[in-house]
């Protein structure tokens, strides 16, 4: 038995040129074979490509079944498909020589084999084809099925169809046959790809779509098929249908995927290319390239709202990966989820200099603070954009649009945020007046006076809306009340001559003794102040001019009682008048002088008009 085994093993040896031997788990793949290009129609007598091995291992049995029912059943189909091939085209690694395998690796022969043992076995063996299948066994009979899969390429696949017997022996000839039948596209399917490779596309479609009439549950051969209809610029809707057609006998074919999620892009069927995506991404969960290719898939074909949970989903995992991390962004921004959009493009900011030298993501990283309420970010990101480029108008653009928007905004929401702040208030006065609210920036700035009484110049801000909106009296009071809590009294006394010296020449307009006696309210405050020459003269002018308009204004006064007390009033303020006057000859030399000999004139005729209008009271 020893040398049948080890005939049957050199002569394997010497018709696969076979490799040194390596472990069973974890051996490296042999070199895939060349495929030899050849006519359409090649001589009977010459192999038309390198014969292909098929290995064919235990089968999986049902659960509680015997295992033996699985070796059985692998055993039994090989043997049949054997039978069946081309033995020049296919070479059916035979059973002996797997269990020999199986041996020596220390597996037990009537195990079950694994996916990654069945590929290590087929690697080693230099197998171009392998047998996933599986047996059950119930009293009503066997029932076998599984998948024909190319070790070059294992999502090249062909779900095979369940045959059930009345005997494990009938089962496996139906398999058998099932398997070669499968097997007739494989041709046509090399046919096809050499064509592609040589760039005749329509010769691969015509070979492809021979192996489908050969075959028609064909899903290796449409696979093809689907290749060369996309390299011949087939119309969308074509493509879409074979596809189809591969997805309906094998639902999970990554290729038709694909290709169906591209067609359906093509054809802007948004929600089922996005199922198509995602079914894609779910047929390898752990592949980083297909959910890169996945997510581009979706956000490309404009179906971020389908992207965005998988991306994400996948980013976390996977959070160093910066294509995820691009994808996350992208995906999150066009769905304006802000908050997922910012965390992606902060860690793009920081790790990837190929963003950072991108003027178009500063422009949306800007966006997505602002819109996520975040206006400080915002303009601090728009910033360092207009410095790193400062050629980009449209960052300039919306930095400008932001920070006057921000100025608008900062106030009010710094309030909410701090409402007994002086400063805010101020500023916040200071904004309401500019937009004419006079009466609400009154009340801010008399709020932040109150809660911060040492605010500078605020008094002096409260007199001024005082008299913007015409109330002189309280604004007089207000410069009375700031200089009591410790305004500067210099910045007091010239305020209320700079008022009291504008309302002086307005009375000069209007001639009303009731504007003098305004403008000489705030002069004489100015003056009791922080005397000058100029407070003094205007002061004294400002008597002079009341003074003269109430003494002539009695010659119109009828009443005795009353012109009398005019009189007395107008000549009581010659002295006022006098004092000023005579205190700002050094400044004011020409007027002064003027006004001085007005004045005296103005004394003479009051004290007669006192001597007449009043005869019964002392002078």
């Amino acid at each position: 038995m020893g040398q049948t085994l080890r005939s049957i093993i050199t002569s394997r040896n010497r018709s696969r040129r076979w490799l040194p031997v390596l472990g069973l788990v974890g051996g490296l793949a042999a070199p895939a074979r060349s495929v030899a290009q050849s006519p359409a129609k090649p001589n009977a007598n010459v192999p038309e490509f390198t014969r292909q091995g098929l290995l064919i291992v235990n089968f999986t049995p049902n659960a509680g079944a015997d295992l033996k029912l699985g070796r059985r059943a692998g055993g039994a189909v090989r043997s049949r498909v054997a039978d069946l091939v081309n033995k020049r085209d296919t070479d059916v690694i035979g059973g002996t020589v797997i269990d020999t395998r199986m041996y020596r690796s220390g597996y037990d022969p009537d195990a079950s084999f694994t996916m990654p043992t069945v590929r290590s076995v087929a690697q080693y063996m230099r197998a171009d084809e392998y047998l996933a299948a599986w047996v059950a066994a119930a009293p009503a009979g066997v029932t076998m099925g599984g998948t024909l899969i190319l070790l070059r390429d294992e999502k090249l696949r062909q779900l095979l169809p369940t045959v059930t017997a009345n005997s494990a022996d009938s089962a496996a000839t139906l398999f058998a046959q099932a398997v070669a039948h499968a097997r007739t596209q494989l041709v046509f399917m090399r046919r096809c790809e050499n064509a592609l490779r040589s760039g005749a596309g329509a010769t691969a479609v015509e070979s492809a779509t021979e192996g489908v009439k050969g075959y028609p549950r064909a899903v290796i051969a449409r696979t093809c098929l689907v290749w060369a209809q996309r390299a011949t610029g087939a119309a969308a809707s074509t493509v879409l249908q074979t596809a189809q057609a591969i997805l309906a006998i094998d639902s999970t074919s990554v290729y038709a995927l694909e290709a169906g999620a591209n067609a359906l892009d093509s054809l802007k069927r948004r929600d089922l290319a996005a199922d198509y995506w995602l079914r894609l991404a779910a047929s390898d969960t752990t592949d980083i390239d297909l959910a890169v290719r996945v997510g581009y898939g979706l956000v490309n074909g404009g179906s971020s709202a389908r992207a965005e949970p998988f991306i994400v989903r996948m980013s976390a995992r996977y959070p160093d990966d910066i294509r995820l991390q691009q994808l996350a962004f992208r995906s999150a921004y066009e769905n304006r989820s802000w908050p997922v959009a910012i965390k992606a493009a902060e860690y793009l900011w920081a790790r990837d200099s190929i963003t950072r030298a991108d003027s178009s993501f500063a422009l949306r990283l800007g966006i997505a603070y602002q819109s996520n309420q975040q206006p400080f970010k915002a303009i601090e990101t728009l910033a360092r954009g207009v410095a790193s480029f400062p050629h980009d108008a449209r960052l300039y653009s919306l930095y400008g649009q932001y920070v006057r928007v921000e100025a608008d905004t900062v106030i009010p929401r710094g309030l909410a945020l701090f409402p007994r702040s002086a400063d805010l208030l101020a500023m916040n006065a200071k904004a309401l007046r500019a937009s004419g609210k006079m009466e609400e920036s009154l009340q801010s700035t008399k709020l932040a006076v109150a809660i911060d009484t040492s605010l500078r110049q605020g008094y002096l801000q409260i007199a001024q809306l005082e008299l913007q909106m015409a109330r002189p009296d309280s604004a007089l009071h207000a410069l009375h009340r700031g200089l009591a809590r410790g305004e500067d009294s210099a910045l007091v006394a010239q305020f209320a001559l700079a008022e009291g010296n504008t309302r002086y020449r307005a009375a000069n307009g209007s001639k009303l003794v009731a504007d003098y006696r305004t403008a000489l309210q705030f002069l004489a405050f100015a003056d009791s102040v922080r005397r000058s020459p100029q407070s003094q003269f205007l002061t004294g002018a400002t008597a002079l001019a009341i003074a003269q308009q109430t003494i002539t204004a009695t010659a119109q006064v009828t009443d005795t009682v009353a012109a009398c007390q005019a009189v007395r009033d107008g000549a009581a303020l010659i002295v006022t008048a006098r004092s000023g006057l005579l205190a700002g000859r050094e400044l004011y030399a020409e007027p002064a002088r003027q006004s001085l000999e007005y004045l005296e004139k103005l004394d003479q005729y009051a004290q007669q008009q006192v001597r007449t209008l009043c005869p019964t009271v002392p002078a």
